[in-house]
């Protein structure tokens, strides 16, 4: 008798952990997706700004120029928060 009480509440919690689990990485994956876009759209206007300033025009007016320098900077600061892959660390643990 206690053999199946307690085989039957190892069997509950079991599935309720896959649950929760896989919910959660459902989740993470979303959010992953999320960063990913917000990333790849910073990278995308960093380009354009270098297609629309590529002679130094706007960098160099006193009035635009303030704009532009804060919004490359404000670029630079956006491309920090994310983390970027390093390929070569696959590698580096592996050999450890």
């Amino acid at each position: 008798m206690l053999h199946y009480i307690i085989t039957i509440t190892l069997g509950i919690v079991a599935t309720l952990s896959g649950v929760v689990t896989f919910y959660a990485l459902r989740r993470i994956n979303a959010y992953e997706n999320i960063i990913l876009n917000i990333s790849n759209t910073i990278e995308s206007i960093k380009l354009q700004l270098k297609v629309i300033d590529d002679k130094g025009t706007f960098e160099s007016d006193d009035e635009v120029g303030f704009f532009f320098t804060e919004l490359k900077q404000l670029g630079k600061d956006l491309e920090n928060l994310f983390e970027t892959e390093v390929e070569g660390y696959e590698e580096e643990t592996k050999e450890k």
